[in-house]
């Protein structure tokens, strides 16, 4: 596949074409003035500057593939089909999604889940990463985390509150971080609803041994923070 490239100028200033296409909106014209640059040729800010760049159109484009996978898998799961004991809800889609990204079973379901997630209830966070503002890592951790809470009823002006913060949060940290802001979020705009998810996580406590190689085994703890701290 041959990709259309635009040839600067020995003479043209290559740091301050990076700083503009770094303010510039992601898409496809701005893509192909990226690739058309060589970083090695650009000082050291100004590969910086580049690398962020390319990251905002990583994001842009994994906002089409929210659509994508929401074109192949549907916008609610499917229902089982009670005639084929082969395929229950989801199976027939997560088959295909599995197959095109070359994932697993599971991680296509989560990817599924995700992008629904995202389009069905979450328009600013799509938004943002459309634009590059949020990173697809960022997303991911926004639709996780408010998941559980919006289909226990959050209603659309608390979804909008949270992706907010969410949002203004992720300009400068982490995903890990910006999960946390969102589960202090939720816990003071929802606090009934919170409530029930620490609830249903803490029925999940549970002790998992596995056997590793050379005789030794890994033991897995999951229990209230509280009581690991202990």
């Amino acid at each position: 596949m041959s990709t259309a490239r635009v040839n600067y100028p020995e003479t043209i200033d290559l740091d301050s074409c990076v700083a503009k296409l770094l303010s510039s909106i992601p898409g496809i014209s701005t893509l192909a003035n990226l690739v058309a640059i060589d970083p090695i040729k650009l000082s050291a800010s100004a590969r910086i500057d580049y690398l962020t760049a390319l990251e905002r159109q990583t994001a842009w484009l994994q906002a089409l593939m929210q659509r994508a996978i929401i074109a192949v898998a549907g916008n609610e799961p499917s229902a089982a089909n009670s005639d084929d004991i082969f395929f229950g809800v989801d199976e027939a889609e997560r088959e295909d999604v599995s197959t095109a990204l070359r994932l697993s079973a599971g991680t296509a379901q989560s990817r599924i889940d995700v992008a629904r997630t995202l389009v069905n209830h979450l328009p600013n966070t799509c938004s943002a990463l459309a634009t590059g503002d949020i990173s697809l890592a960022h997303a991911n951790v926004i639709a996780k985390e408010t998941a559980a809470a919006i289909r226990d009823g959050l209603t659309e002006f608390q979804i909008f509150e949270v992706e907010q913060r969410a949002i203004a949060h992720a300009e400068f940290h982490t995903p890990a971080q910006v999960a946390n802001q969102v589960r202090t979020s939720l816990a003071r705009i929802a606090p009934e609803t919170f409530e029930d998810s620490v609830a249903r996580a803490r029925d999940t406590r549970r002790v998992s041994c596995y056997n590793d190689a050379d005789g030794m085994s890994t033991v897995v703890a999951i229990l209230p923070a509280a009581d690991a701290q202990i």
